[in-house]
This record gives structure tokens, sequence and C-alpha cells, in this order.
């Protein structure tokens, strides 16, 4: 079976699509989400992701409930029955802790899975968003990051990043938001060993701020499973970051696709 996994920035359901209009006429919603954007912004997400059927979806910029959201858990809103396994964790440091009226207040990742999996939250060194979600589903393990948005500390990141990749072989896919603002050369760390391949370089812009594009979402998959890998862009009209969708066909399958042709 074709495992199947989405990736998307959900920018906290704010209902901004990057466009200067709505960066203008939503400019309060960065103060204020009404519960009536979010809930718009969750339905899109939550139709989206019945129609693809992913077996792991995950999620960066969710809110657990925050001042600046009117206190919504968010995740509920996107989790179903046949969900077997919902996880959401702050993104910020492990031990960090924020009072009820902070801002940072319930800014997290998250992720729902269909199929059996074990995972460990892990956090990185350097940074503001240091959580990590490494994930293993079907034999295929799948990290999850949002990185920083200072290019120093995003290098440290990926440096630190790298060594967990270089930790154990196997199929392996490392996803996220990685903020590349200065293009694809920041990833060199991650790609120096030849192990990881940038299945997304040549797709286009998945970032959207006004008539500036930029592909930071970002798709790395090992060199043993990139032949049977489909990578798709999907557009989100609620965020002003773009919906991933990966399909890593079964090896079976990719090597009689190969014969035929």
């Amino acid at each position: 079976m074709t495992l199947r996994i989405v990736y998307a920035n959900l920018g906290y359901s704010r209902d901004i699509n990057g466009s200067i209009v709505h960066h203008v006429s939503r400019l309060h919603h960065h103060i204020y989400t009404p519960v009536a954007a979010q809930m718009r912004s969750l339905g899109f997400v939550k139709d989206t992701l019945r129609g693809l059927k992913p077996d792991l979806s995950c999620f960066v910029e969710v809110d657990q409930g925050s001042l600046t959201n009117g206190f919504l858990d968010q995740l509920p809103h996107l989790t179903e029955e046949h969900h077997t396994h919902v996880q959401v964790d702050s993104k910020y440091a492990r031990e960090k802790r924020f009072g009820r009226m902070s801002i940072s207040r319930g800014k997290s990742n998250a992720f729902l899975a269909t199929k059996p999996i074990t995972f460990e939250s892990r956090y990185l060194d350097h940074g503001r968003k240091r959580l990590v979600y490494d994930i293993d589903i079907e034999g295929t393990r799948v990290m999850i990051a949002h990185c920083s948005l200072s290019h120093r500390t995003r290098i440290q990141q990926f440096e630190q990043l790298a060594s967990w990749i270089d930790e154990r072989e196997g199929p392996t896919v490392l996803m996220g938001d990685f903020n590349i603002f200065h293009g694809v050369s920041e990833l060199r760390p991650l790609l120096r060993s030849g192990m990881l391949f940038h299945l997304n370089r040549a797709m286009g812009p998945t970032f959207r701020f006004g008539p500036y594009r930029a592909s930071l979402d970002t798709c790395l998959v090992s060199m043993d499973i990139a032949s049977r890998c489909e990578l798709q862009i999907i557009e989100q009209p609620v965020s002003d970051h773009h919906m991933l969708r990966l399909d890593i066909r079964p090896a079976e399958v990719a090597a009689d696709s190969a014969e035929a042709a």
C-alpha cells in the first residue's frame, strides 16, 4: 500500500492567504482571530484531508488555545474517528511554560495518524521554535520541523537535524517549514552527506507574502525511496503557506512501473 503523508503550516488558522488585501483587511487577526475565521480555515483543511485520506497528517502553527484566538483548541476540530493517534505539543523548548495571558501560550505543532506509529517529541538545542517530531510509520521515519526565522540559528538547527538523520539508515522523510529565505544553499548541512534528496527543489513556491514568493516548506527524502516518491503542492487559500502531499509507493510497485516503462 502507498503511504500518504500530508504536511501543512496552518498559520494558526487566521484565515490570511498571504495577499496584500488579506494582510491589510485582516491585520487584526494577528491580535485576535474571530472564531468564525478559525472555523472557516479549519473546515477547509478538514475537507481537504477527507479528500486526500492521508495515513499521517502533520501540522505546524496550531493553536491549543490562547489570548489571540479566544482560547479555542483547534486540533479537535481536525480530528476524526479514524485517527488512531492524535498528538499536539508546544513548539517551544520542552521546559518552557507560559502564563494564560502570554501570546506564546498554546502555539504548537501536531500530527494525526490513521495507522500504528511510534514517535518521539525531540527538541533542538537552538532557537525559540525547537520541536521536531520523529515518527516511525510502516517502516518509514518521518521527521517534522519548523525552523527559525534567524539565518544563523537555522544553520545550527540544520546541523543538528543532519546529525539526527545520521543516527540510522532506512527510509527517511524530513519535512517542514524551513524558512530558507536565503535559498536552497541553506540546506547544505542536510544534503552534504548525499543521504537526502530535495524532492521539491524545482516545484515552485510554497509561501506568499504579497508579490513575494518563496519555497520555504521543504520535503527531503532518503535516496533509497526518492524514486518511489510523488510530491504535490496543494494551494491552501486559508494560509500563506501551501500544503504538501507526499506519496511513497511500495518498492514492488515502483519496480513494476519501471519495468513497464
